[in-house]
């Protein structure tokens, strides 16, 4: 039950980045503020990668986010 929350966060930040990467390179749209928005995404790869982490190694992500932390 608790790898559960890796699996949220991980689809709703991949599609975050697949929405955006459409946006971006498909669309060719124009943000009104792009460096909100690519602070946005670099949380969402960050978020992605713990979550990839997690699952891997079957853990949750407080547990994930402790390990970067003790190695800062």
């Amino acid at each position: 039950m608790s790898m559960i929350p890796n699996y949220i966060i991980a689809l709703i930040s991949l599609s975050f980045l697949v929405y955006s990467f459409v946006n971006l390179v498909i669309k060719k749209v124009r943000f009104n503020n792009p460096i909100a928005y690519l602070i946005g995404v670099i949380v969402a790869l960050i978020l992605v990668s713990m979550s990839i982490y997690g699952i891997i190694f079957n853990i949750p992500l407080g547990q994930v986010q402790a390990i970067i932390e003790a190695n800062f």
